[in-house]
């Protein structure tokens, strides 16, 4: 019998077996009310009655208590039992509080599912890496070998180092490699996370092997910050009142990430894969974190916070436990709570390291190289990011195109309905199927892209790429052609139908067409950039035209990944064996 079912009585015992986990505050609401918001993990309670605030800081402090004594909580006159009884069975039923003693926790079926997944998982026995290997180890994960040059439009930079091995024998993405298919099979200890907060006692552990590490290179990762915040800032200063724009904050961290990347990239003298200084494999872990979190912030679909938002190390550490970002299903954040807040304060704050002055290091000649490499990287994730924003309109359109219109199963329209149905949960699960969504994702994402402009070395404002620009399509003749082909193509694989049917085909041809027309100008933005981080790495510039083909490669490589996502000119291809070559000069459909 569920514990809800069954009504409470003044004498049992109850237990609150997530207190440790819980965090709360008080908020003032726009109307002047004062609220007490309690967060148990992913759960949130809010206590708006004035005179059970006390009842929820007093429930705070219990692991266990008689049910019957919680009518003492009030800090007034004592509750009447029969209002307890309806606070305290909610409760139950939502699985706060327990009629049952909290059991050691053992491995957690979670867990242990996903040890079963890794130890089956197919996986190199040897390292892959990028450089100078990245034709080579592209065609074995994708089928297609892709230039060096072309690495970065492909492959975000916050992710490039990912698969590399520092000279400890670990992934610089630990857990989170991506691409997967790179990451080796490495022994890992995983333990119960003992921290108060959101991550106490979750069903999935903590890698103590990457803790162990970062608690043997802590000083030096932090000196190591200090001296990429102190060469961002000489670029980008905080706000008046030397609080941190949030936007401003994910680009700091995002050039502490290209910094071993660079290492490992560039052309002459290149780090070899095996041999990167465990600290900055330790730098990238603790600050993808903050990336991972400011992005979260900046492109929440409900109440985002705008790029000039302040924010501190305080604030960050906040919203960090509140919205649950230090949990995973790879496993919690391992980093001790004294240990996340000395890192964010000096991130933000700029605070010193503690004992005697540590030696520099030979790469923190390279911080300025890394910065511009950074900003370039934005730059490239910002454009394909927003790219597959407008993928998602027009598989909106077409959506909506083909459930309007009745056809036979196995028939032309049947097989695009049927592969766009199979893709639709994709897109919803983004969220980008909504227009208001993707217009805010488009703003962040311009800002993104312009801000980073203006964070370059050598920056004139009249040189600025607007970033409406490279989703602007030419409407020349090479897209009017391109519309009429498809047009043909697709009534011609459909037996010309006429009337409704032929006019469903006409708008998934234009729609189509439209998206190609724009991943034309993104192209040539996007190329313009690469064409930049390949001089930063000396490193040749590919001598053929960057490609949606070579676009489509990202989403190759999330395949069978929770960050999976459907390419609309698969569908055309699979179903109506119609291909695509498209660059910035010229569009061809076969």
């Amino acid at each position: 019998m569920s514990q809800e079912a069954v009504p409470v009585e003044p004498h049992e015992t109850l237990y609150l077996p997530m207190r440790r986990r819980s965090t709360s505050e008080y908020v003032t609401t726009p109307e002047g009310t004062r609220e007490l918001h309690i967060f148990f993990g992913i759960k949130e309670i809010t206590i708006d009655e004035p005179d059970l605030l006390s009842f929820g800081e007093t429930l705070l402090q219990q692991d266990q208590f008689r049910a019957g004594s919680a009518t003492a909580w009030s800090s007034g006159e004592p509750y009447p039992w029969e209002r307890v009884r309806e606070l305290l069975e909610t409760l139950l039923a939502e699985d706060i509080l327990s009629r049952e003693a909290p059991k050691p926790l053992a491995g957690s079926d979670l867990h242990q599912k996903f040890l079963k997944t890794e130890a089956l998982r197919e996986a190199p026995t040897e390292p892959l890496w990028w450089n100078p290997d990245c034709s080579r180890v592209m065609e074995r994960l994708t089928g297609r070998p892709l230039e060096p040059g072309f690495l970065e439009t492909v492959l975000p930079v916050h992710r490039v180092a990912h698969p590399a091995l520092d000279a400890e024998g670990r992934h610089v993405g630990e857990m989170n490699v991506f691409p997967e298919a790179m990451r080796m099979k490495l022994p890992t200890e995983w333990r119960v996370c003992p921290y108060p907060g959101s991550r106490y006692r979750d069903e999935v552990p903590m890698n103590v092997t990457a803790l162990k590490s970062m608690t043997r290179h802590w000083k030096p990762v932090l000196r190591g910050v200090l001296a990429v915040r102190e060469e961002f800032l000489s670029h980008h200063p905080l706000l008046p009142d030397g609080r941190w724009r949030l936007g401003d904050l994910h680009a700091l961290s995002y050039v502490v990430l290209a910094l071993p990347a660079l290492l490992l990239m560039r052309a002459n003298a290149p780090v070899p894969n095996g041999a990167l200084d465990p600290v900055l494999s330790s730098m990238f872990r603790v600050t993808d974190g903050v990336r991972m979190m400011t992005s979260y912030l900046l492109l929440l679909l409900e109440d985002s916070l705008t790029y000039d938002a302040p924010m501190t190390a305080a604030e960050l550490y906040r919203l960090t436990e509140q919205t649950n970002q230090f949990l995973s299903n790879r496993g919690v954040c391992a980093g001790p709570p004294h240990m996340v807040e000395e890192f964010f304060e000096t991130l933000l704050d700029g605070k010193p390291v503690s004992g005697a002055p540590l030696p520099t290091a030979e790469w923190d000649a390279e911080i300025p190289a890394a910065m511009e490499y950074g900003l370039l990287g934005i730059q490239l994730y910002s454009l394909q990011s927003n790219l597959w924003s407008h993928m998602c309109r027009a598989y909106e359109v077409i959506h909506a195109a083909l459930l309007g219109v009745e056809d036979e199963p196995g028939s032309v329209l049947g097989r695009l309905r049927e592969h766009v149905e199979r893709d639709w949960p994709m897109i919803l699960r983004s969220g980008l199927n909504q227009p208001t969504a993707r217009a805010l994702a488009e703003a962040r994402y311009g800002e993104m892209y312009e801000r980073a402009q203006r964070g370059s070395k050598g920056f004139r404002e009249d040189a600025l790429h607007r970033f409406q620009d490279a989703f602007t399509p030419a409407r020349d003749e090479v897209d009017e052609q391109a519309r009429s082909r498809l047009r043909e193509l697709l009534r011609s694989r459909a037996g010309a139908p006429s009337g409704s049917r032929g006019d469903v085909l006409d708008t998934v041809a234009d729609t189509v067409a439209m998206h190609l027309a724009i991943e034309r100008s993104t192209l040539r933005a996007m190329e313009g950039a690469q064409r930049q981080i390949n001089a930063l790495l000396q490193r040749p510039h590919p001598a053929r035209k960057l490609s949606g083909a070579d676009l489509s490669l990202n989403h190759r490589l999330r395949i069978g990944t929770v960050l999976m996502r459907p390419h609309l000119l698969d569908v055309l291809q699979e179903e109506l064996g119609i291909t695509f070559d498209n660059t910035e000069d010229a569009t061809w459909c076969h």
